[in-house]
């Protein structure tokens, strides 16, 4: 095998980590400072702001800022309040903790195969309705939309809610409509290492349906009424008893703080920016490796508008050998989410259907990885990463 390609402007090439400046740091500093004077920290003016600003963005009417993209997909199946033992259908190739908002619903994952776009497998979709199915969870895999006109179609001609998992995929949309706008409910993440960051951590729910949204709330304020200007109108309950402390849901305190809003804010007004850094880098990348045969690279049709959270790849032959080259020469990779998730031992003893064989997942599972298309990577650390592949390549 060749020997280590040298760099001598050498950076980290990670995949994932917020692209902010000073502008970002003065909204969190001037954030912390009216926070210090108010004594107030949980959502204000900046969160209704950044909430308004997202939903307006995705082109939604409602939007519920919270603390990660896993509590935002539990207060958004939690808002949907479906009965204890109906179905959802989801792709076996999925984060787990989306997985497990179904279990801890109390309902039933549906397990389907997905597609040479790492997204649900359409026509698995349909196999997989019956009597007890209430919902559908696309997953938008590092930004690559689901099909959703198609997928949209068959919930409606059958009723079936859908939630759009857009953990990935802020930004992304296919033909003008954004992913996130099209299911009855969807969520993402603001984590540090995804598309927008809110210091860190965060996530949010969209929706144009107000019920939903106002029940996301509840769940995501302790379970306490909507309308905390409304007296009491509960019975069981004193008649001066205080309407903010009045509980209707069994909820959850997934409050995210208004420092994080002040930043997700400056974040929104870069997204052009980001956007096309990640879609040129990914571009670039995806022209020069799928000279090599050994690798399946990502094929993306005319009408998809894809925010690459990060660049996909499925080898053909070991991956291990590939990986561990790669990390070796510091290109950070990643296994694409759970590959298929019910080989996992956390769902030993769950109970769950899967629909077919589920091949393309256990090939993703086997033989898919991801690396970096980040913002801040230059022409140079490109032209390294394609030459650390050519280097594997020549020497095997």
């Amino acid at each position: 095998m060749a020997t280590k390609p040298q760099r001598m402007d050498r950076i980290d090439l990670r995949y994932g980590g917020t692209f902010a400046n000073k502008e970002e740091l003065n909204a969190i500093l001037n954030s912390v400072e009216k926070s210090i004077e108010t004594g107030n920290w949980q959502a204000g003016e900046q969160t209704k702001l950044f909430e308004q600003e997202a939903a307006k963005f995705l082109g939604v009417k409602y939007g519920v800022l919270t603390t990660s993209g896993s509590c935002a997909g539990l207060l958004a199946l939690s808002a949907l309040e479906f009965p204890q033992g109906s179905e959802v259908i989801i792709p076996a190739v999925t984060f787990p903790t989306i997985f497990n908002i179904i279990l801890q619903c109390g309902l039933t994952p549906v397990v389907v195969d997905v597609n040479e776009t790492y997204t649900l497998d359409i026509k698995e979709v349909e196999r997989a309705i019956g009597p007890k199915t209430r919902a559908i969870i696309a997953v938008h895999a590092l930004g690559y939309p689901c099909d959703m006109p198609k997928l949209m179609r068959i919930a409606r001609k059958h009723k079936i809610k859908v939630i759009e998992d857009g953990c990935d995929s802020w930004g992304s949309a296919i033909g003008k409509k954004k992913l996130g706008s099209f299911g009855d409910i969807s969520i993402t993440s603001f984590h540090g290492a995804h598309i927008v960051s809110t210091a860190g951590v965060g996530g949010g729910v969209f929706t144009n349906d107000k019920e939903l949204a106002q029940r996301a709330r509840m769940y995501k304020d302790w379970g306490r009424q909507a309308d905390t200007t409304k007296h009491n109108k509960h019975k069981e309950l004193p008649a001066d008893y205080d309407p903010r402390f009045i509980y209707e849901k069994i909820g959850y305190n997934f409050q995210a703080l208004e420092l994080q809003a002040a930043m997700g804010r400056v974040q929104l007004k870069r997204l052009n920016q980001i956007k096309k850094l990640r879609q040129a880098n990914a571009s670039y990348l995806i022209n020069k490796l799928s000279k090599h045969d050994e690798l399946i690279l990502p094929k993306v049709p005319e009408n998809y508008d894809v925010c690459w959270f990060s660049l996909p790849i499925t080898v053909f032959g070991d991956r291990g050998k590939l990986v561990k080259w790669l990390n070796e020469h510091d290109i950070e990779t990643r296994s694409m989410f759970s590959g298929n998730i019910v080989l996992h031992p956390a769902y030993k003893n769950s109970r769950f259907r899967t629909i077919g064989d589920l091949w393309t997942s256990n090939l993703i599972l086997k033989h898919t990885f991801w690396i970096t298309v980040h913002p801040r990577l230059r022409k140079s650390d490109l032209d390294y990463i394609v030459k650390v592949f050519k280097e594997f390549f020549d020497g095997n």
